[in-house]
């Protein structure tokens, strides 16, 4: 029988060390996803520095109660959330996946399940959902027309923020950066916003933006690698 996975959010470090000092976990009552499941897989964001921005343990639920939050974190009492209820979710023994589950492009994070298989084979958080490998269409694409490109190119700001290109093709009048979008991921509102923030900064150091959807590139790749090729020429072709 498939065993599913709840994918939750260490929202702070804090609660990374409750996870595994204490073995326990909290979930606001009304924000409980509906559906059963029988492990927990862990996210740990951005907000985490160095070690976020990956998933590094799961366990399995070993006891449930209802408390309020005051009563998990006595230390808050002045929360706006004290009173309200919440589950918390005691552990056995947590799981550590090796190697990480990546989030190599920054997508976001929210309650989501998987299979337990899944979880255990998966490299980055797209592989846990049923993402079409779009990148890999079109730098399988882009290689068979010579296009010289580097994919996952680190991109950093000012303020120490990072991106990390889907492909970036050096041109002669301006860098270019293909991104592919799939329909799971950037079709959320917030990952919308997220991805024109994103752009409007890339932007503003110089860079020239193609994003590619996948139905476009599963629908016809050689049209999507078409509009790549012209946007080169545009650019006055590659360096």
């Amino acid at each position: 029988m498939r065993k599913i996975v709840l994918i939750a959010v260490l929202k702070y470090p804090r609660d990374l060390r409750i996870l595994l000092k204490k073995k326990w976990y909290r979930i606001p009552l009304n924000k409980l996803p509906r559906k059963n499941f029988d492990f927990i897989a862990f996210y740990q964001p951005a907000l985490f520095g160095a070690s976020g921005g990956r998933i590094n343990y799961y366990a399995k639920p070993k006891k449930v109660v209802r408390l309020r939050r005051v009563d998990l974190l006595p230390g808050e009492v002045r929360n706006i959330n004290a009173k309200n209820i919440y589950l918390k979710y005691s552990f056995g023994k947590i799981n550590k996946l090796k190697p990480a589950i990546r989030n190599k492009n920054g997508l976001r994070v929210s309650f989501g399940f998987t299979g337990l298989s899944k979880l255990k084979k998966a490299a980055e958080v797209t592989d846990l959902y049923d993402v079409a490998p779009i990148e890999k269409m079109i730098k399988k694409a882009l290689n068979r027309k010579d296009v010289n490109f580097k994919s996952e190119y680190p991109v950093r700001l000012e303020n120490n923020l990072k991106y990390r290109l889907d492909f970036a093709i050096f041109c002669k009048k301006a860098p270019l950066n293909i991104e592919c979008d799939s329909l799971k991921w950037h079709s959320q509102k917030g990952q919308v916003f997220k991805d024109k923030l994103r752009d409007k900064r890339l932007k503003k150091l110089g860079w020239n933006i193609l994003r590619l959807k996948e139905r476009e590139i599963t629908g016809n790749i050689n049209e999507s690698i078409g509009k790549v090729l012209l946007r080169v020429k545009t650019l006055g072709g590659i360096k």
